[in-house]
């Protein structure tokens, strides 16, 4: 039984995901994602990002968004999302935010 779906809203994938995901199925995920691009789908909605800060912000960790394309940085800041994460321009940069638990504000 898989744990996430895809499903078509006009011209939009909706993938939801159940729960946090093993490296598998993130692949698995993926590889579907590429054939409804290769279908000619071009937009896509996702819940699992947010998933992911729920579950990290449970046992007291963070979440960094690593070189976001400004259009993502946009739609952060339109659903009010931002200040949730770290936005970093490097894996490096993502990752001294994580280790050296710098506070979200630091990187804004």
């Amino acid at each position: 039984m898989n744990n996430y779906s895809f499903r078509t809203e006009g011209t939009i994938q909706v993938i939801k995901v159940g729960d946090l995901l093993n490296e598998f199925v993130v692949k698995e995920i993926l590889a579907a994602a590429q054939v409804k691009i290769e279908e000619g789908f071009s937009n896509f909605a996702v819940n699992f990002l947010i998933l992911l800060k729920k579950g990290t912000s449970a046992v007291g960790g963070e979440v960094a968004i690593v070189k976001a394309p400004i259009k993502v940085i946009h739609l952060l800041q339109v659903t009010k999302l931002r200040p949730l994460f770290y936005l970093t321009k490097s894996l490096d940069e993502g990752f001294d935010c994580l280790l050296n638990g710098e506070p979200l504000e630091a990187v804004r």
